[in-house]
């Protein structure tokens, strides 16, 4: 019953009259830093990284410092930390204002899955576009996320439940992570330690790397610790994660579910610096597989609509505000592998689309999957009379219930896949770990369409993908097709996929990273975070290149967008932050074409 709602909902969303969050006076991603405790005077500094997981601790101190807490609503924060992770805004569930901001507006549009239909009033030209107004929005979120976690980290009676503290670390690092990998710089210890006024020290990528990892090793370790406490303080600690605990799975262990996610963070991590620190990276590759990652769809980590009560952002970003379309890279990725994901996630043309050239070419509604090729010059107007551009492929409201993941089985099992191709211990094959991320790329991800005919849904991953993965794991060879765009011959594009499905064991790894990236970077749709990491760090998946570069004159002819721009520079304070330590922490301009410490150019292997 509680689907069929969201879906009614869903529909009445859609019917409404076109509007868009981006003209709203609340943008998300202007700098605060607002690190106080509403009904406390005390500003609490500095104390985020001491986790004394062997400290004796008697009930009535648990109690008290329960009761301290409980007073001010401090360890409810929690729980409006975790929402801010995946588009959470002022304590409330992900919406489609933050998340908009935080992924559609700039990666979704990097990464190759999702394109700008229309120009935002001028403040978005084209896709690589440098617009300050959108600059901000990874790091909106971060501050989101920020501003509710740590004071949390910092407070002197947290100490008494270091599991929690502990837990409440791994936040605030994997929302540090993304953005430092957005970014490439920034505040990272300042912010963790509270700091409450100007001046921020920025910290270099690489800093932040080892600080998290070793915050992970320590996490890590309390958690395991966990079992040696007595029940009367596990069962209050089990009380306290009940109740604001909404990213880890409903089932299981949570405290072992939290081990097993700061271990696929560390995984993650290990990847990415791979090309820069290699050594290094198979440490912590090793370390966390051995420590213990995410190896069921039962053990993901993610914002669930279904268990919370809300709807996948994109559904009203596209259907409603008409503000995103298919990327035309994803449909011909998806084209040339014939992935029956493509007509799940994705709606054929609403109207007719017009060949500038001849218009005696109509291409009719309904007519098919049709994506919008990154780079081309925006249009006003969110409605069709005013912007054909709204024409091409929305979101399917199939994700209305989509969890909004922060780690998937799949990616673990990919990283894993890449891992084993490298020479490291990672518990099995390369093969074996490829094979079983392309299986379990849906697995538990709600993505499903209603049948009104059987009164019923149809679920993706058991009515289309598994009857199909037989034959799609065969496929020796991508099918050759090119992307064609209705209106325009000038966009049109030969297809760049020329790799299969099929693992095979004679490939030279170069062949073998591609098919493990392409198809991971499949199963990651839609968190173009982790994708637009991948792209940047193998060139892989071979997305089409932007049409024009609109940005700011520091991308190479033919290569792509390296990271986005510092935020917040209208301000004096900011823009001073960065001249004194910003620049030097990022190591280069502060421009898109800068690479980060991890995204060093050169062969994969």
């Amino acid at each position: 019953m509680k689907s069929t709602i969201l879906y009614i909902c869903a529909a009445l969303l859609a019917a409404t009259t076109l509007s868009s969050c981006l003209f709203n006076e609340d943008f998300v991603g202007s700098e605060f830093t607002a690190g106080t405790i509403e009904g406390e005077t005390a500003v609490h500094l500095g104390k985020a990284d001491n986790i004394n997981y062997q400290r004796k601790i008697t009930e009535a101190g648990l109690t008290s410092a329960l009761e301290t807490m409980n007073k001010t609503k401090l360890l409810g924060q929690m729980l409006s930390a975790q929402y801010a992770l995946r588009g959470g805004k002022q304590g409330n569930s992900p919406g489609p204002h933050a998340y908009q901001y935080q992924f559609s507006l700039e990666t979704d549009n990097y990464a190759g899955y999702l394109c700008l239909p229309q120009d935002f009033g001028g403040r978005m030209q084209s896709t690589y576009y440098n617009s300050q107004d959108f600059n901000g929005g990874a790091m909106g979120s971060f501050m989101e996320m920020k501003n509710f976690i740590v004071p949390i980290l910092n407070h002197p009676q947290i100490d008494s439940i270091p599991e929690i503290k502990a837990i409440s670390l791994l936040i605030y690092d994997i929302s540090a992570q993304e953005v430092a990998d957005i970014y490439g710089a920034f505040p990272y210890v300042n912010y963790k330690a509270n700091r409450q006024d100007h001046p921020f020290v920025y910290n270099p990528l690489d800093t932040i790397y080892a600080t998290i990892v070793n915050n992970i090793d320590t996490i890590v370790s309390c958690l395991q610790n966990y079992p040696n406490r007595p029940q009367w303080y596990q069962a209050k600690v089990d009380g306290i994660l009940k109740q604001y605990d909404r990213v880890s799975p409903t089932t299981g262990d949570k405290i072992q579910n939290w081990i097993r996610l700061a271990n696929s963070l560390k995984l993650r991590m290990a990847m990415n610096i791979v090309k820069v620190e290699p050594v290094l990276a198979q440490k912590w590759a090793e370390q966390a597989v051995q420590s213990g990652v995410i190896e069921t769809s039962a053990q993901q980590f993610g914002v669930s609509p279904q268990i919370i009560g809300f709807s996948h952002p994109l559904i009203e970003i596209s259907n409603s505000w008409n503000d995103t379309r298919l990327n035309a890279s994803f449909e011909s990725i998806l084209k040339a592998y014939d992935h029956p994901v493509l007509s799940f996630l994705f709606t054929k043309n609403s109207h007719p689309i017009i060949n500038k050239d001849d218009p005696s070419k109509i291409y009719p509604a309904e007519s098919g999957y049709v994506g919008l090729r990154s780079g081309i010059r925006m249009l006003s107007g969110q409605a069709y009379n005013v912007n054909f551009r709204t024409a091409y492929s929305r979101i399917s409201e199939a994700i209305l219930e989509m969890p909004l993941f922060v780690i998937k089985l799949s990616e673990v099992q990919f990283l894993r896949a890449e891992g084993a191709l490298r020479g490291w211990n990672m518990g099995g094959s390369a093969e074996g770990f490829y094979n079983l991320a392309i299986e379990n790329a849906y697995s538990d991800t709600e993505l499903k369409i209603y049948d009104e005919l059987n009164d019923d849904f149809i679920y993706f991953d058991q009515t289309k993908y598994r009857p199909a993965l037989a034959n799609y794991m065969k496929m020796e060879n991508a099918r050759d097709i090119d992307y064609v765009d209705p209106y325009s011959n000038e966009y049109n594009r030969k297809s760049t996929l020329k790799v299969g499905v099929k693992w095979n064991n004679g490939d030279n790894n170069e062949t073998k990273l591609e098919k493990i990236i392409t198809q991971k970077y499949i199963a990651g749709f839609p968190n173009s975070f982790v994708a637009w990491g991948d792209l940047r760090r193998t060139g892989y998946p071979r997305i089409f290149p932007v049409v024009y570069d609109d940005g700011d004159g520091s991308i190479p002819a033919g290569d792509i967008i390296r990271r986005i721009p510092f935020s917040g520079t209208s301000q004096e304070a900011i823009r001073n932050d960065i001249a004194n330590t910003g620049l030097r922490a990022l190591g280069g301009p502060d421009k898109q074409g800068t690479r980060l410490w991890w995204d060093v150019a050169g062969a994969n292997f």
